[in-house]
């Protein structure tokens, strides 16, 4: 059964990445995501995937909020009490880079404390 998860997950990040979606470089980690967390099937809504300039230099990076993510119809595990799984990339000449992945109540892009980044639970994790 596993397998065809994965086929289907190809599939979909596939289709995603063409329509301006998740890029296909990061998909290869949303699976893993998804076989390290959850022992069924994830559900992933339409604001999972967000595009936004992180550090404001005119290219959109990727934050993947898994608070729009459901294991087996459920939040968790992704959810817990300590708050929602995300993970931030950057876009960089080179490649895509990870800035962030943790567990965070609330988050956003902006400025705090006078730097520009992703902000979660109130604090500036990653230009």
């Amino acid at each position: 059964m596993r397998p065809a998860i994965f086929l289907v997950a190809l599939l979909v990040l596939g289709c995603n990445a063409q329509a301006g979606g998740m890029p296909r470089q990061l998909a290869p980690e949303l699976i893993r995501t998804e076989h390290e967390y959850c022992k069924t099937s994830t559900g992933y809504g339409v604001d999972f995937v967000r595009e936004v300039d992180v550090d404001g230099d005119g290219r959109r990076d990727v934050v993947l909020d898994y608070a729009q993510a459901l294991c087996g119809g459920e939040t968790a595990p992704y959810c817990t009490d300590e708050g929602c799984l995300i993970k931030a990339w950057r876009n960089e000449k080179s490649g895509w880079r990870k800035v962030f992945e943790g567990r965070v109540k609330t988050w956003s892009v902006g400025e705090a404390g006078g730097r520009k980044g992703l902000i979660a639970d109130g604090r500036v994790v990653a230009p």
